[in-house]
């Protein structure tokens, strides 16, 4: 049945509270709605389940979902019966009376939607329910579990296929946000969708900032980290439940809110520590991979692996569940080829030999992408069989490598390969640390490296230092490694041993994050506008994101709407919830503003934010907003991000020939005028390429945040 758009976009806005739909949902609603069975490979937070819920709506008899955790169908059905739709979940952690309630509401026609895991939906006396009603939708949730070369293949979704045999009119639709081509082909040709009728969405997720840290120190970066995020939701990935407790009680212990989640626990625990996580009353979760399938939670801030995942799928689905609301997320990876020896000895326990070759061929392209020095993003998408067109996707530690500080660290490489060639070139990097720091390890003076020249002449830099220059030395050739690990000079190692060339590295890129531990949003109407959704939440016993996500609170505090009309004009306010929690939201914004005198846009001034994916148009929408006169605070917050991203969209657009008037910037941000002076002195000493140097020259007397902002004013100055 065809369908108008104004008949499309009034269900959209008065059960979803959303103007318009996400790229690819149109076209994938409307081929649900013409009845043609479809697969959508789609990422994290691009709206799959919309497609789905919304032509439930519109269709006459049921949609069927499978899905494969109890969690995640906990999960979707709290929130679509907030959003007043009928839905329910079927599944054997249930009551025998909850069972038969259920059961009871499929046949009389009540429900919408009926979520169910596959070893259920194919029981025999289950189908003989569901056969005496119309099924017209049958949704299949994380369809790359469907094929071997998914990487998490479950064989009872293999029996999906009979499906057809027992609904043959009914419309199929794959839905899953990991998918390479080769799962894709299984996908379509188990459930019998035509090729031409998949959609593949684009797997890059802009939001997400891609960074690869070397492991040495891993746990004192990761606090360096943590306190640059205070405040802040997130995920902590570990390889094993030994890993996971050690970690967790570390962070408990230096003050952190943090609770592990693991097999190893019982249920009881684990459904406690992940709804303390979910409903924001901690912080962090401590994890294995046995966490997150189910959790939908809008607002995870970063992702951290403390641990080499197994595969890039495993990586990609992971780091997914940082920024579904699209706000600007952090992805670190803490990287060591040891975590490939022991990731081996944990996985490849399977008596199948094809299964032993694919989980080796996810394995490789993990180590391929965290040995690479090309850009991250790039990677990924290529892995998922798509072409990333940018130079630059200026979100990844590889492509922010130019925009980092750099080291001069020739002196140090000199000593380094200097112990490598005296080494005879039979040493693998630990040693060679060792051997520079005068370390007594039995194997070194075993091996006779105390009667090296160069033996203890690194003394006083930290193991964690020599391990960075090894990393910095490795990726620019001045060294490689061997499969047993050894070290081997290069043409490069020569060079630099010689004179003939300098040696630089970048700073670690969690060293130049915001200097500030003080969040963003303290004191402003953002923080009241996340007490109240939280005690909603509290009193209907579900998680806060469920009530409203953090994009649409940004937005309720970038707009101050104060009356029924304008609150209805917010992303994610539909009538439902307009009804529900408009009110008290509205009292909240409306006393605010009396407090701090605020005076609350007419509706025809509030436009919504234009989404846009590549830089150089994303640093156009800053620029334009700053040029309309906000300053830098009401730019973080309208945003969503950092004042040092910000700067850097601000230069970006002087770079395209945009222009900014320069007494408006110093508003922009108020510096004093002998501060600017003295720092614009400097940069006429020395250039506006590099920050080190300046603040050098300064005697370190202004951060690098400061020097930023201080180059972009120059730089509009003399450019008028």
């Amino acid at each position: 049945m065809q369908y108008s758009q104004d008949e499309l976009l009034g269900v959209l806005r008065d059960k979803f509270g959303y103007e318009s739909f996400l790229p690819a949902q149109e076209k994938v609603i409307r081929k649900i709605l013409d009845g043609q069975s479809t697969l959508a490979v789609m990422p994290t937070g691009s709206g799959k389940s919309l497609c789905f819920q919304l032509p439930a709506l519109m269709l006459q008899g049921l949609c069927l979902v499978v899905s494969p955790m109890i969690s995640l169908m906990k999960d979707q059905v709290m929130q679509v019966r907030d959003l007043g739709i009928a839905a329910r979940m079927y599944n054997s952690m249930m009551t025998q009376a909850e069972q038969q309630e259920t059961l009871a509401e499929v046949i009389s026609g009540k429900l919408k939607l009926l979520y169910v895991a596959p070893e259920t939906l194919l029981k025999d006396w289950f189908l003989s329910h569901l056969k005496a009603i119309k099924i017209e939708l049958i949704a299949i949730d994380e369809a790359h579990c469907i094929s071997m070369w998914g990487h998490n293949f479950r064989p009872e979704y293999l029996q999906l296929s009979q499906l057809r045999e027992h609904f043959p009119d009914a419309t199929y639709f794959a839905l899953t946000a990991t998918a390479i081509p080769k799962v894709q082909k299984d996908i379509c040709g188990l459930l019998a969708i035509p090729p031409e009728n998949m959609i593949l969405e684009s797997f890059d997720r802009p939001n997400l900032l891609l960074i690869i840290e070397p492991k040495q120190d891993s746990y004192n970066r990761l606090i360096r980290f943590l306190n640059l995020h205070p405040d802040e939701s997130g995920i902590v990935y570990c390889m094993t439940r030994k890993r996971v407790d050690t970690i967790s009680n570390k962070l408990i212990a230096d003050g952190f809110s943090a609770l592990p989640y693991h097999a190893g626990l019982n249920d009881n625990e684990r459904h406690t520590n992940q709804e303390a996580f979910i409903r924001d009353k901690v912080q962090i979760m401590v994890a294995t991979i046995a966490f997150g399938m189910g959790i939908n939670k809008s607002n995870v801030r970063f992702v951290i692996h403390m641990d080499l995942p197994k595969s890039l799928e495993t990586y990609y689905q992971e780091i997914g569940r940082a920024g579904r609301d699209g706000l600007p997320s952090t992805c670190l990876l803490f990287y060591s080829l040891g975590d490939f020896i022991s990731l081996k000895k944990i996985i490849f326990n399977n008596p199948d030999p094809q299964q032993n070759y694919i989980t080796q061929t996810h394995l490789d392209a993990m180590v391929r992408y965290c040995e690479s020095k090309h850009c991250r993003r790039a990677q990924i998408l290529k892995w998922f069989g798509e072409q990333y067109t940018q130079d630059n996707c200026d979100m990844c530690d590889i492509c922010l490598s130019d925009k980092a500080e750099k080291i001069d660290a020739t002196e140090p490489a000199k000593m380094f390969l200097s112990a490598l060639y005296r080494a005879q070139e039979n040493a693998t990097a630990d040693e060679i640390i060792k051997i520079l720091r005068g370390s007594k390890a039995k194997a070194i003076l075993g091996a006779g490296y105390d009667k090296l020249s160069v033996y203890g002449i690194g003394k006083e830099s930290s193991t964690k230092d020599w391990f960075s220059l090894f990393t910095a030395l490795k990726q620019q050739g001045g060294l490689v490694q061997s499969s047993f690990s050894k070290l081997k000079l290069t043409p490069k190692s020569w060079a630099i041993m010689k004179g003939e060339e300098s040696f630089t590295m970048n700073q670690s890129l969690i060293s130049q994050m915001v200097e500030s531990g003080e969040s963003q949003e303290s004191g402003l109407l953002f923080d009241e506008l996340k007490n109240l959704r939280r005690t909603l939440a509290d009193e209907r016993g579900f998680p806060p994101y469920i009530v409203f996500s953090d994009r649409s609170l940004r937005e309720m505090a970038r707009a101050y709407p104060c009356d029924l009309q304008s609150f209805s004009t917010i992303p994610g306010v539909g009538d439902h919830k307009l009804s529900e929690y408009g009110a008290a939201f509205i009292k909240v914004i409306a006393e605010y503003c009396a407090k701090y005198g605020i005076e609350p846009p007419e509706i025809s001034q509030i436009v919504r934010p234009v989404p846009k994916k590549n830089a150089q148009s994303k640093s156009f929408i800053v620029a334009e907003y700053v040029k309309e006169g906000h300053n830098a605070q009401e730019t973080m917050l309208h945003f969503g991000v950092k004042l040092d991203t910000i700067v850097d969209h601000l230069m970006i657009y002087l770079e395209h020939d945009g222009t900014l008037d320069y007494e408006q910037m110093q508003s922009f941000y108020p510096m004093a005028p002998e501060a600017f002076q003295e720092i614009s002195a400097a940069f006429g000493q020395v250039g506006l390429e590099r920050l080190r140097p300046v603040r050098d020259l300064l005697q370190e007397r202004y951060s690098y945040n400061e020097l930023r902002l201080a180059r972009l004013i120059y730089l509009c100055k003399v450019s008028t």
